[in-house]
């Protein structure tokens, strides 16, 4: 298999064409950016953005199994020889699992709420990991889904009771109860959440102010914040 992103990209199952001594066929998913507070685990994050899932084109129609984009509160789905799924989509309560993507299966995923019934015999890509991670599309003929982004506000949707953390083949690891809530010092004014790029690597840049004025603003294509309580900034760029 090829491994996924770092950050959770899920694996990607492909052939291997002995002409040309490589493998070929579809991609791994990219793994998520995340900032975290206090503990370096998935229960403290407070800044999330979703990485995109793996493809699967074929020669035959350059767009029949696209991945989906990562970056937004519900994430995009993907394509099934040139249509596009959004019944099994990442979000701020559920997913594949609690940060990680799906990888590639040989009998569909081992979530119920997955594509259980796996199609063709040979290249299958990984989904993206995020606050939750995407589904995998488990065919020959189809992408997966993107990963979920997510950032503490006052309003953020935190799931309730233990959070359930499973890995890429949906192997439990741990559950937990998030760390922080909206009366915590560690959320963020003023969030608002766009779609990632199809193309290219993501850029997380924090940079610490000392003071600023409430009228301040700063644009970056992810995320756009004006106020933070800890003075901080936050540029996502990709």
């Amino acid at each position: 298999m090829i491994p996924g992103g770092y950050g959770g990209g899920g694996s990607a199952s492909n052939l291997f064409d002995s002409s040309n001594l490589k493998y070929s066929g579809s991609g791994s998913g990219g793994g998520q950016t995340s900032v975290k507070f206090l503990i370096n685990d998935l229960w403290h994050r407070v800044i999330v953005s979703g990485g995109g899932g793996g493809s699967d084109n074929g020669p035959e129609n350059s767009d029949n199994g696209s991945g989906g984009a990562g970056s937004n509160l519900v994430a995009q789905g993907y394509w099934n020889a040139g249509t596009y799924t959004d019944q099994k989509v990442a979000n701020s309560l559920s997913g594949f699992t609690f940060g990680s993507g799906e990888a590639a299966q040989e009998n569909g995923s081992k979530n119920e709420n997955g594509v259980t019934k796996s199609i063709g015999s040979g290249d299958r890509p990984g989904s993206g990991g995020g606050w939750f991670g995407g589904f995998a599309g488990h065919s020959g003929y189809a992408g997966s889904g993107g990963g979920s982004s997510w950032i503490l506000t006052k309003d953020a949707v935190i799931p309730p009771g233990l959070i359930e953390a499973r890995d890429e083949f949906y192997e439990y690891i741990d559950s937990q109860y998030y760390a922080f809530n909206e009366s915590s010092d560690y959320y963020f004014d003023h969030a608002v959440h766009a779609a990632g790029v199809w193309d290219g690597n993501g850029k997380l840049i924090i940079t610490q102010i000392d003071e600023m004025p409430n009228s301040c603003h700063v644009i970056a294509p992810i995320v756009f914040l004006s106020l933070f309580r800890m003075s901080l900034f936050v540029f996502i760029t990709m």
